[in-house]
């Protein structure tokens, strides 16, 4: 199949998939006799990956890591395993900093200011 079916069959936009080439996440697919791209299942199988690990906060370079393990002959669900475990401790992270600030911004609506400020003392109270 050419780029644009690819593309369509994937929801995504061409230069997408001509990007993930570029950084070698997906192989080069072969070419017809007019320099044409031409994708097989295997593509569209590896595009489904990427789009799965991105769905779930995978980033390109981790995703291109797995992928490498995967095209090198190991099995790369430890990798992953990890990787899943320090994003659930990102999430951990901000989800304490997201609560924190909302509990900073809760007390600044709590607090009422009639002081003088240079643009609005709500904000410039803050410590």
């Amino acid at each position: 199949m050419r780029i644009g079916e690819l593309a369509r069959r994937l929801g995504i936009n061409p230069k997408t998939l001509r990007y993930w080439e570029e950084v070698g996440l997906l192989p080069p697919p072969l070419r017809n006799s007019s320099g044409y791209r031409i994708y097989t299942e295997e593509h569209l199988k590896l595009c489904e990956f990427i789009l799965k690990a991105k769905s779930v906060g995978f980033k390109l370079e981790e995703i291109k890591e797995i992928i490498s393990l995967k095209l090198s002959g190991e099995t790369p669900c430890g990798c992953v395993e990890e990787r899943i475990k320090e994003k659930i401790e990102e999430i951990d992270k901000l989800i304490e900093e997201l609560r924190s600030r909302k509990r900073l911004l809760e007390g600044l609506l709590r607090e009422r200011r009639d002081v003088p400020a240079s643009v609005c003392p709500i904000i410039e109270s803050i410590g």
